[in-house]
């Protein structure tokens, strides 16, 4: 190929092997430990569900999408090694894999057994951002414990729609030792999704166009909010009997 006369041009053969080498070099790189997703979290002061270095909070009743081929299980364990603490061990392996026996303790820290997996924004504000979930409080397991239940009972009567679609919650209790207020997970349950995203039973409801909040900006308004009067989410029903002629709605207007 040649470089129409412009000196400046990177040579041909360099070009190439420049391509090449970056090609191969995102291909090997895992960037942030999670694929290039931030990391979604629990306020630890209460403050609700944020994401990132920023600490962005999330919409208020927007709705996520778990992929299922990417929930794992396994250990983590952290080790406080002065100045900061220091991911020791991360033995994760995806679900449908048997995680490996308990290991021992690291320096004299505990291994904790951990869940993580990534999730899609399917409207609102952060509608298709995608995020990385990760955690090993005991909150987090019996929370994901009750998901991957729901997910089970699912996949026995429909191969389709087996991505469990949730609201971000939390709940909380003082902790009697610390005389202080503990932050656990909760995955509203509000319908399902094919690995592509699609819904399944009628149409949801078509949400107006927002503009993501700078961390500077006022708190994001809620769904409910943005709505107005719109319908609720209905609760979750059998897909295998909601998609049987069933007349699909007209979007909010």
């Amino acid at each position: 190929m040649a470089n129409n006369g412009n000196a400046l041009a990177l040579p041909d053969d360099y070009a190439a092997q420049l391509m090449a080498g970056i090609a191969q070099s995102r291909a090997a790189t895992k960037i942030s430990g999670f694929g290039g997703k931030d990391l979604l979290r629990l306020d630890a002061a209460g403050a609700g569900w944020v994401f990132g270095q920023n600490a962005e909070e999330v919409q208020k009743g927007s709705r996520w999408a778990i992929n299922i081929r990417s929930i794992m299980h396994g250990w983590n364990c952290w080790v406080d090694r002065g100045k900061k603490n220091e991911l020791a061990l991360d033995d994760m392996v995806p679900v449908t894999q048997a995680k490996s026996p308990k290991p021992e303790p690291i320096e004299g820290f505990e291994c904790k057994d951990t869940r993580s997996f990534d999730l899609k924004c399917l409207d609102g504000s952060d509608k298709d951002l995608e995020l990385h979930f990760k955690n090993g409080s005991d909150g987090t397991i019996r929370a994901v414990d009750a998901l991957l239940a729901k997910i089970y009972n699912q996949v026995a009567v429909d191969k389709v729609f087996v991505c469990p679609v949730v609201t971000l919650d939390q709940e909380d209790y003082l902790h009697p030792k610390y005389n202080k207020r503990i932050y656990k997970p909760v995955f509203n349950l509000v319908g399902w999704a094919d690995m592509h995203g699609n819904l399944a039973g009628a149409a949801q409801p078509t949400l107006p166009p927002e503009t993501k909040a700078e961390p500077a900006k006022p708190a994001k308004p809620s769904l409910e909010a943005v709505q107005g009067a719109a319908q609720p989410l209905a609760e979750p029903v059998s897909t295998v009997q909601a998609r049987v002629g069933q007349r699909r709605r007209p979007p909010v207007r």
